[in-house]
């Protein structure tokens, strides 16, 4: 049998390290160590072997030119006859006999040579897919650790066995993966001379790594002499099954589509079939209603279709129907312009080309987790037996949905956690301990939780208001409705000149009446007058005449149009001024969400912030807030800075936003010092803090109503566009503020104006007093 050889420089480098010959010495020698064995049956049988090897002396040195091995077929077929057992099959197995540490083969199964060989001439150097590095690294560790094992007697554990991914021809990406097991007992290791001196202790310390190895052990000090047995498994399921098991426990937030996507691909890889997609579709369950994660699935076959939610929610529905009602597997051998008939959720199959078609839903006690789709463009291509390939990543592609709709649930906690509730990670650790001292309370002695309180824990307030809010709202709604009202009195007036109808020329009156009502000043009762004429009774006239009057019908269709149809009102002024409110809250709460993780950083502290006309927030630092943190008034000094240098922030960025607002809204920023710590607590009605303590509840008394405030000297609002006004009760509570102001005024954050204000006396609070200064807003 011809010797087939790797033709290529690739690892030429590395053979050429070791002097490298095929032998039968070890052979010989392994059986004459069996042969010593009397009870084996095949002692005898050995001693006849070895007296024919012993006959011909070149065989048991170096075989010089072993180009080709022909001359010792007789002495291979021994070899064959005692290695390999009569169970293995030339036409199924694979496995060869080769040259130690070279790609050389000199005996070999037919499927050995489809794998390995190069149109009949010689090897390929890899097989497709084999990255030929790690090829390389893997000979070489093979090499040491035999010598190391051989030479030196050192007990190395160390595995024959290398695994590679191996790529399929056509196999239009599909992979698989084979074990190669070299078996070096009939090899021996030759030294050159005297060994290099090797200390086992020192070469566990550098955990016998190649780099290491190469520097203490230089290979030409060695020689090889005999033969390597290959033989070579497809262990693509359980490596395929290994891949599923490590996409499930690194599936995590953020990667959940490509982990999907890579669970497709092991599903086609286990099943091995060339001409097939895998689709996998995660149907989570939500408040008791199975819901679609559109973005999971619009490379669907069933459900992806691009830019048609709704057709996409439709198809959704009818799926689950059929589900609900056919637990099992729906297989589809030849998809066809009549499947669609019978299954409406297939709509789109036969417009994308597919033949064959598999839709199975994957259960879990008794819950829906996802649908698995197999398609084929070939038709009868998937069978039931195509099916039974895919049945053992079932169970792991329910571990990978399960894994998925935890991943969802904690989103959606974590949404719940930082939208709808106070709880935040820098208190949470306290409702954490309660939770668990509960848990771990005998039930019969269990009460209620109780409060969760901290301190004397400093506050800080700001706010950010928009001014004359009411008064915008007000003019937005008073330009509609007299917009409204104009319109209706020329379309009364069209109507009056095309039919006959005397009420119209008393609404004519009544409609004037109100635009002059109006027009000279809105009340809040004016504004519900209006709103009751206009759905009482020219929503119901207009109606009725443009059905019962065709002429009309023009007129008509222009008012219904600039009203819409639904409603009957004009809104668009009142959309402007909501949309302005809406970009300046936006932008706002966008930089305050980003600011709040920084400010994290230099010391825990609790931030909330809420709505209004625009946005307030309540800053809460301390020792009681932090569990692992020593609190030093440092900290609240720096988060006052914050507080100053982000509310002129604050107004620069609304400032900037006034050209580009459909309203022209400005604001006001305030912040309100308090020097003196507080306690709170939550509260579990509210969820949310609330102060504790009568004299802390007068801090929350002054929060709510300095929005307001005056100024004692001119009687103008405190809080003016442009500028931020800092409210203190104590002179030594705007001490620290006025060094922080002369900071920013030396950046050019503040301009140099500075006002010390009395302020007029609040129900119940007397005696405040003010700070304010302009900000350099350009």
């Amino acid at each position: 049998m011809k010797v087939l050889s790797a033709n290529s420089e690739i690892f030429k480098e590395e053979e050429v390290l070791i002097d490298s010959h095929i032998s039968f010495a070890p052979y010989v020698n392994f059986l004459k160590q069996k042969a010593t064995n009397k009870e084996d049956a095949r002692a005898a049988y050995y001693q006849q072997i070895i007296k024919r090897f012993e006959g011909n002396p070149a065989l048991l040195g170096p075989i010089a030119g072993a180009d080709d091995m022909s001359a010792y077929q007789e002495y291979i077929d021994l070899v064959i006859a005692t290695i390999f057992p009569v169970t293995v099959d030339m036409d199924r197995d694979i496995y060869g006999i080769g040259v130690p540490n070279k790609f050389a083969i000199f005996y070999y199964s037919d499927l050995f040579k489809e794998l390995f060989g190069a149109n009949g001439e010689g090897l390929v150097v890899v097989p497709e897919g084999m990255p030929i590095e790690k090829i390389k690294r893997d000979k070489l560790e093979w090499l040491y650790k035999m010598i190391l094992e051989k030479v030196y007697g050192f007990a190395v554990t160390y595995e024959n066995e290398i695994i590679h991914q191996i790529s399929v021809p056509e196999g239009n990406g599909l992979k698989k993966y084979i074990k190669v097991n070299i078996d070096p007992r009939f090899v021996d290791v030759k030294v050159k001379g005297d060994a290099p001196k090797v200390a086992y202790d020192n070469l566990c310390i550098r955990q016998f790594s190649l780099e290491a190895l190469q520097e203490l052990i230089p290979l030409q000090n060695f020689s090889l002499e005999g033969f390597v047995i290959w033989t070579v498994q497809d262990v693509t399921r359980e490596e395929v099954q290994n891949s599923m098991r490590n996409l499930v426990l690194n599936m995590s937030e953020g990667n959940e589509q490509q982990t999907y996507r890579r669970m497709e691909e092991e599903v086609r890889s286990l099943m091995q079939e060339t001409d097939l997609t895998v689709h996998i579709i995660p149907v989570p369950k939500i408040n008791g209603r199975y819901v679609l994660e559109c973005n999971l699935c619009e490379t669907g076959l069933m459900l992806g279709v691009k830019g048609n939610e709704k057709q996409q929610h439709q198809l959704f529905q009818q799926l689950q129907q059929y589900v609900m009602a056919h637990r099992d597997p729906l297989l589809i051998p030849d998809v066809n312009e009549t499947t669609p008939i019978t299954y409406p959720f297939l709509k789109y199959l036969p417009l994308k080309g597919i033949k064959s078609f598999v839709m199975c839903p994957i259960w879990h006690e008794d819950q829906l987790l996802g649908i698995v789709e197999l398609a084929s463009s070939v038709p009868n291509r998937i069978s039931r037996e195509t099916m039974g390939k895919s049945m053992p990543a079932y169970p792991l592609v329910v571990m990978l949905l399960n894994r998925g709709l935890d991943i969802l649930n904690n989103k959606i906690v974590g949404v719940i956690k930082e939208q709808f509730t106070a709880l935040q990670p820098a208190v949470e650790w306290k409702f954490i301990d309660a939770a668990w001292h509960y848990l771990h309370t005998p039930k019969k002695e269990r009460e209620d939780i109780g409060n969760i309180s901290f301190e004397d824990v400093y506050p800080l307030y700001g706010a950010v208001d928009i001014r004359n809010s009411s008064t915008e709202r007000s003019n937005a709604i008073h330009d509609d409705l007299k917009e409204q009202l104009l319109l209706i009195r020329d379309t009364l007036q069209h109507a009056s000149e095309a039919i006959y109808l005397p009420l119209l020329e008393e609404l004519q009156y009544k409609n004037n009446d109100l635009i002059t009502g109006i027009t000279s000043g809105m009340l809040s009762e004016d504004e519900l007058k209006v709103n009751d004429y206009l759905d009482d009774e020219i929503q119901p006239l207009f109606r009725h005449l443009y059905d019962s009057h065709p002429v009309l019908q023009p007129a008509l269709e222009n008012y219904f149009s600039l009203v819409g149809k639904t409603e009957g009102h004009i809104q668009h002024h009142r959309e402007e001024y909501e949309d302005s409110l809406a970009q300046l809250n936006i932008e706002i709460g966008q930089y305050l969400d980003v600011e709040k993780d920084k400010i994290q950083q230099s010391f825990p502290c609790y931030f909330e912030k809420y709505r209004t006309d625009g946005l307030e927030y309540n800053i809460y630092i301390g020792q009681a807030i932090a569990q692992n943190r020593k609190f030093d008034m440092l900290y609240l000094r720096n988060l006052r800075l914050w507080q100053l240098s982000s509310m002129a922030e604050i107004a620069k960025i609304t400032h900037s936003l006034v050209p580009k607002l459909k309203v022209p809204l400005l604001t006001t920023q305030l912040i309100l010092a308090h020097s003196n710590p507080i306690d709170i607590s939550f509260r579990q009605d509210e969820r949310r803090f609330d102060v504790e303590g009568a004299y802390n509840i007068r801090y929350e008394i002054i929060k709510k109503r300095i929005d307001k405030v005056r100024v004692r000297q001119t009687g103008e609002r405190l809080t003016q566009p442009g500028t931020i006004a800092i409210v203190y009760a104590y002179a030594k509570e705007v001490e620290e503020y006025l060094k922080y102001i002369s900071f920013l005024q030396n950046k050019g954050v503040l301009s140099s104006e500075v006002e010390m204000l009395d302020l007029e006396d609040l129900q119940g609070v007397s005696g405040l007093r003010a700070v304010r200064v302009k900000v350099n807003v350009d």
